[in-house]
């Protein structure tokens, strides 16, 4: 599926998330856009434990023990997704499910415990990668929304 039919698609579903379809229109889905077409595939693969719930994925630097960050890692095949190789996780609980990119994006709005998404760009190559920081994303929404909303109520000279 293309992305606009994603974009169409999350439109068309935004009552199901509580959220009226003019407010995704308008507020959710330029920002989502803009961010998915900085990435190379409509779709990637999410690891995903047995219980349908995202692999995260801690890092950390040597120089800074301290300081970690909490990412989930989106792979451009089902083979980059299961051959990833990440000691910490015990590969046959695993499973890998293609998801929408639209729909990562939409996802990583709402979730709290991450702080981004490694999206792998070149199958086999985990160094080519773009991350998105899931603060970033909620902000610019944020912004998106609240120009759209002030847009809309402020009076008609």
């Amino acid at each position: 599926m293309d992305l606009d039919q994603q974009l169409r698609n999350l439109i068309n579903e935004a009552p199901e998330y509580g959220v009226p379809s003019i407010i995704m229109e308008q507020g959710v889905i330029p920002v989502i856009s803009a961010y998915a077409h900085q990435l190379d595939y409509s779709s990637y693969y999410l690891r995903q434990n047995l219980e349908n719930n995202l692999i995260l994925t801690i890092l950390g630097s040597q120089e800074h023990p301290e300081v970690e960050k909490k990412v989930i890692y989106a792979f451009p095949t089902l083979k980059d997704a299961t051959q990833f190789p990440d000691t910490k996780n015990n590969e046959g609980d695993l499973v890998a499910q293609e998801v929408p990119v639209s729909q990562i994006l939409f996802q990583m709005f709402t979730m709290k415990e991450v702080d981004s998404v490694i999206f792998v760009e070149k199958p086999e190559n985990y160094q080519q990668s773009k991350e998105i920081y899931c603060e970033k994303l909620q902000t610019a929404i944020q912004q998106t929304l609240s120009n759209f909303i002030n847009a809309n109520n402020s009076p008609i000279v």
